[in-house]
C-alpha cells in the first residue's frame, strides 16, 4: 500500500507541487494583502492636480462584527502662500506656451497659443482679448490686413479653487511678412475690393485685365471637373471587363452541365444502336442525323450533339476515326466524354469484344452522376431562395415593430 501511494505521488508530483505552492501564495495574501491596518489612523489624500476620491474602510470594535463603510477622502488644497506660489509658477509657465511659434509676444506674426490650465499645479487660466478683431478667443491672428505694427493687452486670470488673479500681459501684433506670391494675391485683391467698391451703384463692375504687366484671365471656379469623366471610363471599362469575364464563366458552367445531361442520353442511344448490330460509326451517324431532325423541329442546339455533328463531318470527309474521336473528347473537356472516346478509340484500334457491357456500365455512372447534379441543382435553387424569404420576413418584422415602438412615443 504504502509502495502504491508513493508510486501515485512521485508519478504526479508536479501537480501535488503546485497545490502546495498555491497553498504557500494563499498564506501570503492572507497575511500582507488581508491585514492591511490603517497605520495611525492616517488617510493619504490626492493630490491637488488630481480629483477627490471616496475609499472603502472595515471598522472594527465599534459594534460586534467588523463593519463597512465608505468614507470621503477630498483632494490636497492649497495654502494660501502655496496658491499664489503656484499662480506665478503658472504664469511663468503659461507664458512660455502662449508665443506658440512666434519668436516672442513682442513680435507676434503667427497664432498664438493660449492655453486653459495648468493641470500638474491644478492652475485653470481664463483669457481676455478685449474687442479687437485681430485674436479670436482661440488666439488666432488676422493680420493679414495690417499695415503697421499693433500693441494689445491680453489679460490673463489664473484661478485656484475661490482664489484668483488677473495679469495684465502686454504683445505686439506685426503685420503678416507675406511671401512674393502671397503679396501679388493681395495686391490683385485689394484692386478687385477697390473695383467692386467704385462700381457698387451699377449691376456688375469690370476686373482688371491687367496687373503688374501681366495679361489676366478669369474663369469660374463652379466649372466641372471633367477629370471625373476619364475616371468614369476607366471605371465602366473595368466593371464591363468583369461583366465579360463573369458571363464567359456563366457560359462555361452553362456548357458544362448542359454536357453533363445529354452524356447519359448519347451513351444510352449508342448502347441501343450497337446491340441492333450497327457499327459505332453507323450508329454515331444515327444519333447525329435524330439530332438533325430534332433541330428542324424545336430550333433548340445542344452543345454535345452540334460536336458529334461536327465530328460526323469529318469522317465524311476522310478523317481517321481513331482522330475524330480523340478530338471529340478533347473539345467537350470532360473527364466523361474523353473516356468515351477513349472505349470507342480502343475498339477501333484493337476491337474491344465487350463494347456493349463497358459502354451499359458507363451508362449507369453517367445516370449516377446526372441524378446528383441534379440534386446540386435543387440544393442551389432552395439558396437562391433564402434572399427574397429574408427580405420577407424583414418586411413582417417591420410591420410589428414600427408600430409598437410609435405606441410608446
Amino acid at each position: 500500500m504504502k509502495k502504491h501511494l508513493k508510486r501515485i505521488f512521485w508519478d504526479n508530483k508536479k501537480y501535488w507541487m503546485v497545490v502546495f505552492l498555491s497553498f504557500i501564495l494563499f498564506g501570503l495574501c492572507t497575511l500582507f494583502l488581508k491585514n492591511n491596518t490603517v497605520t495611525d489612523n492616517y488617510i493619504s489624500r490626492p493630490g491637488v492636480d488630481e480629483y477627490d476620491a471616496e475609499m472603502e474602510i472595515e471598522v472594527e470594535g465599534l459594534l460586534d462584527k467588523p463593519q463597512r463603510m465608505e468614507i470621503p477622502v477630498s483632494k490636497r488644497l492649497y495654502s494660501e502662500s502655496e496658491a499664489k506660489e503656484a499662480i506665478k509658477a503658472a504664469l511663468e509657465k503659461a507664458l512660455k506656451i502662449l508665443p506658440g511659434k512666434n519668436n516672442s509676444l513682442q513680435n507676434v506674426t503667427e497664432n498664438l497659443n493660449p492655453i486653459n490650465e495648468i493641470s500638474e499645479l491644478g492652475i485653470s487660466i481664463r483669457w481676455d482679448f478685449g474687442d479687437t478683431e485681430l485674436i479670436d478667443i482661440s488666439g488666432n491672428v488676422y493680420n493679414e490686413n495690417l499695415s503697421e505694427n499693433t500693441d494689445l493687452d491680453i489679460e490673463a486670470t489664473l484661478i485656484y479653487e475661490s482664489y484668483e488673479e488677473s495679469y495684465i500681459i502686454p504683445v505686439r501684433i506685426c503685420p503678416k511678412t507675406l511671401s512674393e506670391e502671397e503679396r501679388i494675391l493681395k495686391g490683385l485683391r485689394e484692386v478687385i475690393i477697390q473695383a467692386d467698391k467704385e462700381q457698387i451703384e451699377k449691376d456688375g463692375y469690370i476686373l482688371p485685365e491687367t496687373y503688374s504687366g501681366r495679361k489676366l484671365i478669369y474663369r469660374f471656379r463652379e466649372n466641372t471637373d471633367f477629370n471625373l469623366i476619364w475616371i468614369i471610363g476607366v471605371i465602366i471599362a473595368l466593371l464591363l471587363y468583369l461583366r465579360e469575364k463573369e458571363r464567359e464563366k456563366f457560359n462555361l458552367e452553362k456548357i458544362k452541365r448542359e454536357l453533363m445531361k445529354d452524356y447519359p442520353d448519347i451513351v444510352s442511344k449508342l448502347i441501343v444502336f450497337i446491340g441492333a448490330g450497327l457499327s459505332v460509326r453507323q450508329s454515331w451517324e444515327s444519333i447525329v442525323k435524330d439530332y438533325e431532325n430534332e433541330y428542324r423541329e424545336n430550333n433548340e442546339k445542344r452543345y454535345a450533339y452540334e460536336e458529334m455533328a461536327k465530328a460526323y463531318e469529318r469522317l465524311k470527309n476522310g478523317t481517321h476515326e481513331n482522330i475524330v474521336y480523340k478530338d471529340f473528347g478533347r473539345s467537350c473537356s470532360l473527364r466523361q466524354y474523353m473516356k468515351l472516346a477513349s472505349l470507342l478509340e480502343q475498339n477501333r484500334r484493337s476491337g474491344i469484344s465487350n463494347l456493349h457491357t463497358l459502354l451499359s456500365m458507363e451508362s449507369q455512372s453517367a445516370w449516377d452522376e446526372r441524378l446528383n447534379l441534379a440534386r446540386r441543382e435543387g440544393e442551389e435553387l432552395n439558396t437562391k431562395l433564402l434572399l427574397p424569404l429574408f427580405i420577407m420576413l424583414l418586411i413582417v418584422m417591420m410591420m410589428i415593430i414600427v408600430p409598437a415602438l410609435l405606441i410608446f412615443y
